[in-house]
């Protein structure tokens, strides 16, 4: 299945957009604000660059060191 995100700010073009797709044959929902925030969380997840994170052992070993100064 594919899916397709259109934004817009205009309620008459959300409906009118909603209503093409029913008379398309299509399903369709309307995001709320959660939603949305959902999936621009999961896409900044996918954008992260695993390889910039720190590892637990390296903070760990900061923290130690720190401690004992």
């Amino acid at each position: 299945m594919a899916s397709i995100i259109i934004h817009t700010d205009n309620k008459k073009d959300i409906s009118l957009l909603k209503e093409l797709a029913e008379k398309m044959g299509l399903s369709s929902h309307i995001l709320s604000k959660e939603e949305k925030e959902d999936v621009n969380f999961a896409e900044l997840m996918k954008q992260n660059n695993t390889e910039d994170n720190l590892l637990k052992e390296d903070a760990l070993a900061y923290y130690s060191a720190i401690k004992k100064k």
